[in-house]
């Protein structure tokens, strides 16, 4: 009997497991790249592909942080071209900043 018992609550934590990773709270399939599967799931096949290409532009050290400015917006008060163009923003906005830097740092360099 014991053996069943343990089972039981083996088979229960298992089914937690596989929830918490469908919506995304478990750090599991949910998030996919980086919670960009929340992001993208809102958006054409189009808009999708630009969103990739635009993101692949981006510098490894804030793709998190552009992902999290990204989570923030509330897509459902928005047209989905709004939402895109949103997104387009805030990406164009962490990568206009940090080619003004770099732009400010050569120049104080030459």
């Amino acid at each position: 009997m014991a053996v069943n018992s343990i089972d039981g609550s083996s088979q229960v934590h298992q089914m937690r497991m596989q929830m918490r990773k469908m919506d995304g709270t478990g750090g599991g399939q949910g998030q996919g790249q980086n919670g960009m599967r929340d992001i993208m799931q809102s958006l054409s096949v189009e808009d999708r592909n630009s969103l990739r290409e635009q993101m692949s532009s981006v510098d490894q050290s804030k793709r998190a942080d552009i992902i999290s400015q990204m989570k923030q917006i509330d897509k459902n008060s928005m047209s989905s071209e709004d939402y895109f163009q949103s997104l387009l923003d805030i990406i164009n906005n962490n990568t206009q900043t940090s080619s003004q830097t770099s732009t400010a740092t050569s120049a104080l360099y030459a």
